[in-house]
């Protein structure tokens, strides 16, 4: 990645300065990188920064025009070719409104840009006059430009084909003095500086003065000072900063609605959760274990006795019948053989058994008892059968018994309800539910079961069972229903919550960590938002210097003083001050500037941009800058226009005779261009008095004019045509050399060295100009009359000579033809 080296270590030299952490320094480079590295330095992770680098940056090669060829395009109908010295120095185009000539300044923008800002205020009916009226095929312009050290110039061309109803079908082709081609300038790298400098100067741009908001005006001047990096940066910053707050911001809000739900939730977990989450600052920890052992009811006594209370499992109906009806059946088999005589097979057997020993201990005899039974053989064998029969008799009656008392402890099982089902149990259900008659209508029952129980007969006792039993049955289990009911609710209702719980504890886990972010956040900020107001002031001093400069040449006798310019703010509160004073009172200029004012004001404040020393083009065009301005303020743009000319090739457009006029009376160094259109939008473009020509018609002037005495007339007009002269053989040593590729600068130093008339024949003639012997010689080539004149101008200038005045200005103006 490319970055901004200058304004790199302008903000290395104050993080170096500052007492800024190190994690604060990475996140102010990271954010100066990019997003992508802005989010990994926050995300821990490792990221290519930028560094030092003490390498210098080349500089662009400047960039001169060379000539705009026009041909139906807007006012000029056949093809017509403004050409320029591409080099520093001052051109006027002059021609009055509707000549064309501001069809050449569209031109140049159109070419390189693609667009025209004098089109963007206009109306449809103004944008759709693009094509020439009355030769609008072929439609194209062309302008060409000289990179400085180039012996090719760079041809850009834009052509419309006869199908072609809007301007911004034009089809751009880009030849470069290299060869290379391209579709648009903007593959050349060319529309970043385009923009931020934008050497054309139209009357919109000026009027944005008073019609751009401040922070449209801002944004027209701010990207001169290449402050972009470091607002980007900013801007980075923000956007993480405000998904930071609303991260932080969303988890709180999320806390509050949890607590608030959660408060109204009618169980123990969701209580001491919302007891927690109450606090200012909340326990993560303890929140993760509560969570983690809100898993099991095991901690919540009225879970707990719910879960009972459902795994409790009644004796069915089937059973209580069964047990009712073995009851009863045992109570009658009873009842039964109490009416036989296994009713009595015990005592008898007694008896029997006694009797069997007597007879068996005394042999046979009368029975002791009645005395006169005999006890005999016979009646041996036949008790002995009845004792077997009553030993059946007595089991018969035992088991009879047994069966009742099992039947009995089972209907004894069945009463006992309190063993299977907790009273507490009861009576915390009662109290949760929503429907507690189901709990008092079970106890009803089971108080209807078991109340007359003691006091029944097994038969009376079956009976009940088999009618007592059943509803009891179906009333616990409508308790039981509810119960499970109640459980359910109560785990889907926590199965939610639970899961925002855990959804919220991830993120303010999280969030735990944006507030620190946050604060490393807020602190690059906090350190870049006091950087960027302190590099942008120190940046944009020169701009505003320069500014106040060309407002003090411009304002001539205006009672306004401007206090200086001034870029404050940023982003959205970013704005452009004049501060201003008039007649020592404080006010804002643009509040009490006249038009004019306001035109000289948009000069004073868009021309530093466009000759920004960064800037790769080294023109300037402004088209039609004198507008309202009274006479005084005319000639201060004429010594502005004239002070950029120096290291900036200016042209200028203008329909106003009142700067041709200035420049001539302030004898300020200008080519001037005549525009004149004639039918048929037929362009013609002449010099007008470029300053050969206006030494020239000097000297015609001086040669005509009377009542001047001789010894006068000879000096001045020989002074002329010397003049001419040495300005012919500028213009070609400038000529020739720049088109080799050489450095303006080199150019007018050497220029400079030639003090002599000699000295700058031989650099034009020669190149060097140590080759003055041989000037004469060189010059007779072209006929001895180039010799005599040349020797006439030479010596002229120190005293009065013999030679025809007359001859010899027009020899030097055909010498001047042969030079150029």
């Amino acid at each position: 990645m490319a970055w901004d080296q200058s304004l790199l270590d302008q903000v290395f030299d104050r993080l170096a300065e500052s007492n800024v952490a190190d994690d604060v320094i990475d996140l102010v480079l990271a954010a100066y990188v990019g997003d992508a590295a802005l989010d990994g330095v926050l995300a821990g992770e490792a990221v290519d920064l930028p560094e030092r680098d003490p390498a210098l940056r080349p500089r662009p090669r400047p960039l001169y025009l060379e000539s705009i060829t026009v041909a139906g395009f807007r006012g000029v109908g056949p093809q017509q070719a403004l050409r320029l010295q591409p080099h520093a120095g001052l051109t006027l185009v002059v021609g009055r409104n509707g000549s064309g000539k501001s069809s050449y300044a569209e031109a140049v923008e159109l070419a390189l840009t693609g667009d025209s800002a004098r089109w963007a205020d206009r109306n449809s009916v103004f944008k759709d006059g693009w094509r020439n009226l009355h030769c609008g095929s072929p439609c194209e312009v062309e302008v060409q430009l000289r990179a400085e050290g180039a012996n090719k110039p760079i041809r850009v061309r834009r052509n419309w084909h006869d199908e072609h109803t809007q301007a911004h079908q034009g089809i751009g082709s880009v030849l470069t003095d290299d060869g290379e081609r391209y579709t648009e300038t903007a593959e050349m790298g060319w529309r970043e500086p385009l923009d931020t400098y934008r050497p054309f100067l139209t009357a919109s741009d000026l009027g944005r003065l008073v019609t751009s908001t401040p922070s449209g005006l801002f944004d027209a001047l701010a990207p001169i000072l290449g402050m972009d990096p470091v607002v980007e940066a900013d801007k980075r910053l923000m956007r993480v900063r405000r998904e930071l707050n609303e991260q932080i911001t969303s988890v709180k809000t999320a806390r509050d609605a949890l607590r608030t739900a959660l408060v109204g939730v009618d169980d123990h977990r969701a209580q001491a959760i919302a007891a927690l989450l109450a606090k200012r600052t909340v326990d993560l920890n303890a929140l993760d274990q509560l969570l983690a052992d809100a898993g099991s009811d095991t901690n919540d006594p009225l879970a707990v006795a719910a879960r009972r209370v459902v795994a409790v499992a009644l004796p069915d109906h089937g059973y209580a019948i069964e047990v009712a009806n073995e009851l009863a059946a045992a109570a009658a088999q009873i009842a039964e053989l109490s009416t036989t005589r296994a009713g009595t097979a015990d005592q008898a057997t007694q008896v029997l058994r006694m009797a069997v020993a007597f007879h068996d201990e005394h042999g046979e005899s009368l029975c002791p008892v009645c005395g006169s039974g005999a006890l005999d053989a016979a009646w041996r064998a036949r008790a002995g059968d009845t004792l077997d029969q009553l030993q059946r008799d007595t089991v018969a009656v035992d088991q009879a018994h047994r069966r009742l008392q099992d039947a009995q402890s089972r209907a004894a099982r069945l009463l006992d309800l309190d063993r299977r089902v907790s009273i507490d149990d009861l009576e915390a259900m009662a109290a949760a539910l929503d429907q507690p008659e189901a709990v008092k209508r079970f106890r009803t029952k089971a108080d209807e079961l078991r109340t007359p129980a003691a006091e029944l007969t097994p038969e009376q006792l079956a009976a009940h069972l088999g009618a007592a039993y059943p509803p009891l049955v179906e009333a616990f289990a409508a308790v039981q229903d509810r119960t499970s009911a109640w459980l359910r609710q109560r785990h889907d209702a926590w199965r939610e919550h639970a899961a925002s719980l855990q959804d919220w504890l991830n993120r303010a886990r999280t969030g735990v960590e944006n507030d620190a972010k946050l604060k490393r956040v807020n602190a690059a900020r906090d350190w870049l938002r006091s950087a960027i107001t302190a590099l942008r002031d120190q940046r944009f001093e020169p701009f505003a210097q320069r500014s106040q400069e060309i407002w003090d040449e411009l304002r001539q006798e205006s009672n306004v003083e401007l206090s200086g310019m001034r870029l404050d703010g940023i982003n959205n509160r970013r704005k452009i001050s004049f501060p201003a004073k008039v007649d020592g009172t404080t006010t804002s200029a643009m509040a009490v500037m006249s038009q004019g004012e306001l035109q000289a004001l948009g000069l004073s404040v868009f021309l530093p941009r466009a000759c920004a020393d960064d800037s790769p083009f080294r023109f300037v065009i402004i088209d039609d800058p004198v507008q309202s301005m009274d006479p005084s303020k005319v000639d201060g743009l004429a010594q502005v226009l004239a002070g950029l000319a120096q290291s900036r090739q200016v042209v200028v457009f203008t329909h106003d005779n009142r700067l041709p006029e200035a420049i001539r009376r302030l004898r300020i160094e200008a080519t001037i261009w005549a525009v004149t259109r004639r039918d048929e939008s037929v362009i013609e473009i002449r010099k007008n008095s470029d300053p050969i020509e206006r030494y020239l018609n000097d000297a015609t002037a001086i040669l005509k004019a009377e009542g001047l005495a001789d010894n006068a007339r000879y000096p001045l007009v020989s002074g002329f045509c010397r003049s001419a002269l040495e300005a012919a053989c500028h213009e070609r040593i400038r000529r020739e050399r720049i088109s080799r590729g050489e450095r303006h600068g080199d150019v007018e130093e050497l220029i400079e060295k030639a003090l002599t008339l000699n000295q700058v024949a031989a650099l034009a003639l020669f190149g060097d100009l140590h080759q003055g012997g041989k000037v004469l010689g060189r010059l007779n080539r072209f006929g001895g009359w180039a010799g005599d004149a040349f020797q006439a101008c030479k010596q002229g200038v120190h005293k009065p000579g013999t030679f025809d005045l007359e001859v010899l200005v027009r020899d030097c103006r055909r010498l001047v033809e042969e030079l150029r």
